[in-house]
């Protein structure tokens, strides 16, 4: 029996087993290995050669797209005679009409309504030129027409009422006289048509073969219509600028 405890005595130590103090547990750690020192002047210079080949290549696709379809040395925009040149058919002046001819005067180089059409309402020019060429080993002739109106509502006016059967048109080359082709009175009679409206221009097409070159047959006819004269006239359409030098 163990004696009783007084104020100011020790205390004595319980009697259970006593726990020794135990170290931390030893932690293991991979120290990373130490970083090579950094080189500025070569992490820059890869920075700005990446940064010229972005430029480069960003250059490269940049004027494949912005270029594709044009000719080179021309614009999209630019009417020149190099580029109205390129088109489906290889369309030249007449040897007898190097030049296009202009007259102020429209209603004498009409008939019909048209005519009429032109006397109410003046046009401000017309100019005219007769281009030729070989399809297959034969000859069409081709009249274009650019007649420049007051404005474009007056334009707008002309070209619809142009397109009308029965309503006249303006006399092609032929039938104006300008140039003589044996064996042909006019261009008209072919069938070949086209016409557009560019701004207060009215851009009149109308083409037939060679009189050696035709077919009495009625069929044939209209399958030469049909596949080469309008498409012939169709390309004409683009040979206005050349033609209306003075709107130029």
């Amino acid at each position: 029996m163990s004696a009783p405890y007084r104020p100011g005595q020790p205390q004595w130590p319980a009697n259970g087993p006593q726990r020794p103090d135990r170290p931390p547990p030893i932690q293991f750690r991979q120290d990373e290995p130490p970083r090579p020192p950094g080189k500025p002047g070569l992490q820059w210079a890869l920075r700005i050669v990446g940064l010229v080949a972005v430029a480069v290549i960003s250059g490269v696709v940049w004027y494949y797209i912005t270029d594709d379809g044009k000719s080179p040395g021309t614009g999209a925009d630019d009417g020149g005679t190099e580029q109205q040149n390129e088109g489906r058919f290889a369309l030249e002046p007449h040897p007898d009409m190097p030049e296009p001819e202009t007259d102020e005067n429209c209603v004498e180089h009409a008939y019909g309504r048209i005519q009429a059409h032109l006397q109410a309402t003046p046009c401000d020019h017309l100019s005219q030129q007769l281009f030729v060429t070989e399809i297959d080993g034969r000859t069409v002739y081709a009249s274009v027409s650019v007649v420049t109106m007051p404005d474009e509502e007056a334009a707008a006016e002309l070209r619809a009422l142009t397109d009308e059967d029965g309503s006249g048109n303006i006399n092609d080359v032929v039938r104006d006289g300008g140039v003589t082709i044996e064996g042909m009175d006019r261009l008209s009679a072919g069938g070949g048509y086209a016409a557009k409206q560019n701004g207060r221009e009215v851009v009149i097409v109308e083409a037939d073969l060679d009189p050696k070159d035709q077919s009495e047959d009625e069929q044939t006819q209209k399958k030469d219509e049909d596949e080469i004269l309008d498409p012939v006239c169709n390309d004409a359409l683009r040979l206005a600028q050349q033609v209306d030098t003075k709107s130029g």
